[in-house]
């Protein structure tokens, strides 16, 4: 009896690995707009060979590419989602889900007409917080609504759920700004151009704040006097305010 309750709690233990290292799941944040475009490159963090399958989503939820990877060990693969994108001219932009059984790094490089712009690098898969007491998940980064830079915000959805939030925006001595609501569909993205939302002024600039009902990306593009984007930050990790 002994012998059959360790073999079952073997089984078990081994079921349940299986089971958590076939559900890995990694989110990225991508942008494919007009002159910009992203290459993400998949590592294999283990010795023995891997696969990985990969899904690029529009800003309205919709699969517009996928690609299966096969990886040796610690060996790395560059998909340009551009050659894989199924819109006309590559004009999307929102989220990359990875899913693998194995143990994976990523990185998306993004890039304008003139040369790279931006690194995110990810080697933590998307996790999902059970159900809490919480009111909420909160990301912060810092914006700027000025004349020499301006900031637009990107907010993308990695789960297979709605996601409801707030922005709220405050100037660098504490004033609140501006509180923007918004509605996340499954997988779908919305973007948020400050400077639609604010006064341009040398004073504009300090915490963007925002809360939503699940763990979303946040992006921030950073844009000079000129327009251009110069920089993109990814802000994948929340703070909790409670309890």
């Amino acid at each position: 009896m002994k012998r059959w309750m360790i073999w079952s709690a073997a089984l078990l233990a081994a079921l349940t690995i299986a089971s958590s290292a076939a559900a890995r799941t990694y989110a990225i944040y991508y942008d494919a707009i007009g002159g910009h475009g992203t290459t993400i490159v998949l590592t294999n963090l283990e010795g023995e060979k891997t696969t990985a399958s990969l899904s690029a989503y529009s800003s309205g939820g919709e699969e517009v590419a996928f690609v299966e990877v096969s990886l040796a060990g610690f060996a790395s693969e560059a998909v340009f989602l551009e050659e894989r994108l199924e819109v006309q001219s590559g004009r999307t932009w929102g989220l990359v889900r990875v899913e693998t059984p194995g143990r994976i790094a990523l990185a998306a490089w993004i890039r304008d007409e003139y040369g790279w712009l931006s690194i995110e690098n990810l080697s933590t898969p998307l996790t999902v917080p059970d159900e809490t007491e919480y009111s909420g998940y909160w990301f912060a980064l810092n914006y700027a609504n000025t004349p020499n830079r301006t900031t637009s915000l990107s907010l993308v959805n990695p789960l297979d759920e709605q996601i409801i939030g707030e922005i709220y925006l405050y100037d660098a001595d504490g004033n609140r700004a501006s509180i923007e609501p918004f509605e996340l569909a499954p997988f779908s993205s919305a973007y948020v151009v400050l400077s639609d939302e604010l006064e341009v002024t040398e004073a504009t600039w300090g915490l963007a704040d925002v809360h939503v009902s699940r763990p979303i990306l946040l992006a921030a593009e950073y844009m000079d006097a000129a327009g251009a984007l110069i920089d993109v930050d990814v802000v994948s990790r929340f703070y909790l305010v409670e309890p």
